[in-house]
């Protein structure tokens, strides 16, 4: 990918001027290490995921296999026996089978179809084709989805395995459907929920006559229209008859490169920008370079200890865990109430088939509780935050001469005058905003499913009692009596049993949280005494050495600058 390159490039560059031009060992190595550490996050996820979903049938594999010319991926598997496939190029063609990360099974392609898997394996397809190639040079994956009609476990497996990954849906329904299945409705408006994107594919149009296919095509627009964007082109296919060229125009459109943009931007800003801080703090120090630092040590220590007993005054006294808890699960509630008609409408037409009503109650469930997390949390860190934020600026006072006027002079000439402020936080807003939008999100997402689970067994072993309110009464009598069921028992029980889970994640991200406000902190304090150390061992230094120091700084920051500007 072209800002894969690009911006490992930027790092590497940075890097590279921060360690030729910062005096203190420990700066280094924390340079190198932040550097390391980003590029393995580049490599780890330099593709984008775009998964094919749909009902069971839809017709996804089909359309895979023709894009690529091979009838490779199973087309008659159960649904119970569903799982994702994800294809990548090589020339040594294997199957991977992973569970839950860890790699379970290796075998040649022709196995494929006798996979001993589970619902939430994840296949890694290997395979020597030139489509493939084709989408993994523009850093794209395509995953081939378990239909999300095809249970529980596979619907969850949709949602949740892809949502961290920077993903783009293409949700395939059949033509002879005619319009989207309400299953596709649900699945739309919760990736919306999510921020994702989704595109809208027609399979089998050779199942139907051309102008019943066009009438099809105006009504499944019209829906995407609705309920996904105004801008929306729905693509017809049929890999039948080889008819793949306006899903094709629908993949060449797809940006990776805006994808990984948009994920790594202000990670690699954040970085450039701290590294500039650091020779800021090195000009600093060369101007008072004849000058006791005692006071100014000891003022640093204070500030330090202050900062730490603020952070966890600050953590103390914010919204009680109890009381967030039950800001997410009022969330909840809320959410299976706004929807309980629609939900004792299912249970009533759906008698026989619980999994449709579980469906519908998770997808309803998911999206409130991923995007009340992410409040809750980011709630936390803007308060702790704030604590950081104000020790960076108390720290940059104490090492600031007011009276000097030299170094005014020489942090304008070298970076301007916006650039200042920015600066000497050290890009903290960045990765305040980086904590809790990406680390945070993915860690909820890793955790997520645990939470759902009990929610499954209360149901399932619920729904029976429900359905005996179904005898001796007029419809509308008993869908008022399930909806009040479902408004009160099926939410009571609910949040019950999220209650715990919720409570526990609350807590392991608050404790994530601080821990990593108090990281920020110690690690400020840190370079300041790591350079001031340093500089103390320079006090020898002529006038003409530490002149040349503070140039190569103004020209590293110059530099820094340029690569920020190019982000």
């Amino acid at each position: 990918m072209k800002k894969q390159f690009e911006y490992s490039n930027i790092v590497e560059e940075a890097a590279k001027i921060g360690i030729e031009t910062v005096n203190a060992k420990e700066s280094i190595d924390r340079i190198g290490k932040k550097k390391d550490e980003l590029l393995s996050d580049f490599e780890k996820n330099k593709f984008v995921k775009v998964p094919f979903v749909g009902d069971f049938s839809a017709g996804k594999s089909s359309l895979l296999n023709a894009l690529m010319g091979t009838k490779l991926l199973p087309t008659d598997v159960l649904p119970t026996t569903a799982v994702s496939y994800e294809l990548y190029y090589s020339m040594q063609e294997q199957l991977k089978v992973f569970h839950r990360g860890e790699l379970k099974e290796t075998a040649q392609l022709s196995q494929i179809s006798s996979l001993k898997v589970v619902p939430g394996d994840v296949v890694y397809v290997y395979i020597n084709n030139q489509f493939v190639r084709d989408m993994n040079e523009r850093g794209i994956i395509i995953v081939d989805m378990p239909g999300i009609d095809s249970g529980i476990e596979a619907h969850n497996n949709a949602i949740l395995n892809y949502l961290s990954e920077g993903s783009f849906f293409f949700l395939v329904s059949d033509a002879e459907q005619g319009t989207l299945r309400r299953s596709a409705i649900n699945f739309v408006d919760e990736i919306k929920r999510y921020g994702m994107q989704c595109n809208v594919v027609i399979s089998k149009a050779d199942k139907k006559a051309k102008e019943d296919v066009e009438k099809v095509r105006t009504e499944v627009e019209a829906q995407a229209k609705r309920i996904i964007r105004d801008d929306i082109e729905v693509a017809v296919t049929s890999a039948a008859r080889g008819e793949l060229d306006e899903l094709r125009r629908m993949l060449d459109e797809l940006d990776a490169d805006k994808m990984f943009c948009d994920k790594y931007s202000k990670l690699v800003s954040a970085y450039v920008s701290d590294i500039i801080g650091e020779l800021q703090l090195q000009i600093k120090l060369a101007q008072s370079s004849k000058k006791d630092f005692t006071d100014k040590i000891e003022a640093l220590k204070r500030e330090h200890e202050k900062a730490l007993d603020n952070l966890r005054r600050q953590s103390d006294n914010a919204q009680s865990l109890e009381s967030s808890a039950d800001d997410i699960l009022e969330d909840v509630r809320q959410a299976i109430v706004a929807k309980s008609a629609y939900l004792a409408n299912l249970i009533y037409t759906n008698k026989n088939n619980s999994d449709v009503f579980n469906n519908e109650l998770l997808s309803t469930i998911r999206p409130v509780l991923v995007n009340s997390f992410k409040r809750e949390i980011s709630e936390y860190q803007d308060v702790l935050g704030g604590v950081v934020k104000d020790f960076a600026i108390d720290v940059n006072d104490i090492f600031t001469d007011k009276n000097e006027e030299l170094l005014d002079t020489v942090i304008d000439k070298a970076v301007g005058k916006e650039a200042v402020e920015a600066i000497m936080k050290k890009g903290f807003d960045k990765l305040l905003e980086q904590l809790s939008a990406y680390k945070g999100l993915a860690t909820l997402l890793g955790t997520l499913s645990k939470i759902l689970s009990p929610v499954i067994v209360i149901l399932i072993n619920f729904l029976p009692d429900v359905l005996k309110l179904i005898f001796g009464k007029s419809k509308q009598q008993k869908l008022d009596e399930i909806r009040n069921k479902v408004v009160t028992e099926v939410a009571t029980k609910v949040i019950d049993a999220l209650r715990q889970p919720v409570m526990k994640m609350l807590q392991e991200q608050r404790h994530s949280a601080l821990k990593e406000m108090e990281a920020l902190i110690n690690e400020e304090s840190r370079k300041y005494d790591d350079n001031v150390n340093a500089m103390l061992k320079e006090q020898h230094d002529s006038e003409e050495e530490i002149a040349v120091k503070m140039q190569n700084c103004e020209a590293g920051i110059n530099e820094l600058n340029q690569l920020i500007a190019s982000i």
